[in-house]
């Protein structure tokens, strides 16, 4: 009889002990949920510091993104001199580009949804000509993930060894790519590595989670050429 009751006194501690901490975990994955929620909607609501770029901060109800091509458009239609460059909240001025660094890693997937999120426009950063990737390579340098890297929109997924710029469909002319990359295989994604390499080109796995550098205002969808 004594043992009967000792099973059952062990039986309820360790559904109780079990209950407890399923609600324990229960609780910090909802707690970790709202604080990554809170992470991102932060960085998206504080404007940059005065040295990573220019924010929008008039009161009328467009928002920031409709405001920069507004202005873009009214400069080009008046064949102006100097084009004003006014970046979206959050984004960082980088010579003649708009960019929003992703400090909470995600692998490269999510990264294009979430830079898709922002709206029209902006999709992980494509780097065309030597003076973007200088100016990249330079902010990176001082505010990038130097233990792994970043990504960027290159891929060559479904056409390997032919890579282009996502969502553009535009093939990759200017390249730096760093010693023995690409190197192939089932690496598909393209990534600025971090450290001693100094934010050169290569390719990697697009399942792994890493910082992210979006650009606002990449051209239109081409057909894959």
């Amino acid at each position: 009889m004594m043992a009967e009751e000792w099973k059952r006194d062990q039986l309820t501690t360790t559904t109780t002990t079990t209950t407890t901490r399923r609600h324990a975990g229960c609780w910090w994955r909802w707690r970790w949920s709202v604080a990554r929620v809170m992470m991102i909607i932060i960085i998206l609501l504080s404007a940059p510091t005065p040295a990573a770029g220019k924010t929008i901060n008039d009161n009328n109800n467009n928002s920031s993104l409709d405001r920069h091509q507004h202005n873009r458009n009214y400069n080009n239609n008046n064949n102006n001199d100097i084009t004003r460059l006014v970046c979206p909240m959050a984004f960082h001025e980088l010579g003649e580009r708009c960019y929003f660094y992703g400090y909470f890693p995600l692998n490269w997937f999510r990264a294009a949804e979430f830079c898709h999120s922002f709206g029209r426009g902006v999709s992980l950063a494509t780097i065309e000509t030597a003076t973007e990737n200088f100016y990249i390579k330079k902010w990176l340098a001082v505010n990038g993930d130097h233990n792994t890297g970043v990504w960027v929109g290159g891929s060559d997924n479904g056409h390997s060894g032919k890579w282009a710029w996502f969502p553009t469909g535009q093939l990759v002319d200017y390249s730096n790519w760093g010693p023995s990359q690409p190197s192939g295989g089932d690496q598909h994604c393209m990534y600025l590595v971090g450290g001693l390499l100094g934010y050169q080109w290569a390719d990697f796995h697009c399942d792994f989670d890493m910082h992210f550098l979006c650009e606002y205002g990449v051209n239109d969808v081409q057909p894959w050429r």
